[in-house]
């Protein structure tokens, strides 16, 4: 699963932004890959590369508003064991209790200056405006191992080893595993797909802009859940 990244750049390429592609192309060579680790999230970048090259635009991505960017969580069986390949702030659940998250502390701060600004001035429409520059100051934390506020992206420029988490987990002690994006702000105690969908649906209700009890950078987040079941 890949989840790109919303495009600060504003660029289209034949009507798809570059977290659109980008998220597409991770999935699909992910697949054909056999790789895992750091050395398929090295292989994932390299193939970003390619694609910057044959769109023409590897020297606009020394500013990091161009480049695309996706994370990503590969699940694969090898052997008699499961191994999860992460990189970013999407996450996963084994057997329904045991949730990894991304690390999202530049995020979270984002999202908490947005609640802030709408609490003092009601004005929801122009709080992505507000943390624009909040968000675009995350490129400086984007693949760098020595920010305290550092986050890995595969974004074909190298994500460095620190960012890379990779599980492993005996394949007889696997039931099931959920991994989700970060449209999704409430996990359900239930693995079943509705129950995932009434847990979105109660957000919508309680929060529906997204500045109160589930604070985002964002009113709106498109949303992936995928149940594997063994």
């Amino acid at each position: 699963m890949a989840d790109g990244v919303t495009d600060k750049s504003g660029r289209k390429y034949e009507g798809q932004t570059g977290g659109e592609i980008v998220s597409r192309l991770i999935v699909n060579e992910a697949l054909e890959s056999a790789l895992n680790g750091a050395v398929l999230i090295a292989y994932l970048n390299h193939k970003i590369y390619d694609l910057y090259e044959n769109l023409h635009i590897v020297g606009d991505i020394t500013d990091p508003r161009y480049r695309f960017a996706a994370t990503c969580i590969a699940v694969r069986i090898v052997g008699n064991q499961v191994t999860i390949t992460h990189v970013g702030d999407s996450g996963f659940r084994i057997n329904g209790h045991e949730v990894y998250w991304g690390d999202g502390q530049a995020y979270d701060e984002c999202a908490e200056a947005r609640a802030k600004y709408i609490a003092e001035t009601g004005d929801v429409a122009g709080s992505r405006e507000h943390i624009m520059p909040l968000l675009l100051k995350q490129y400086d934390y984007q693949n760098n191992p020595d920010q305290p506020r550092g986050f890995g992206i595969i974004d074909g420029t190298g994500t460095p080893d620190k960012f890379i988490k990779t599980f492993v987990y005996p394949l007889s002690e696997i039931k099931t595993i959920e991994f989700f994006t970060d449209g999704y702000r409430l996990i359900p105690e239930g693995t079943e797909l509705a129950e995932w969908e009434n847990a979105y649906q109660q957000v919508e209700r309680e929060d529906p802009d997204k500045w109160r009890t589930y604070k985002a950078t964002k009113s709106r987040d498109d949303r992936t859940i995928a149940i594997i079941k063994f």
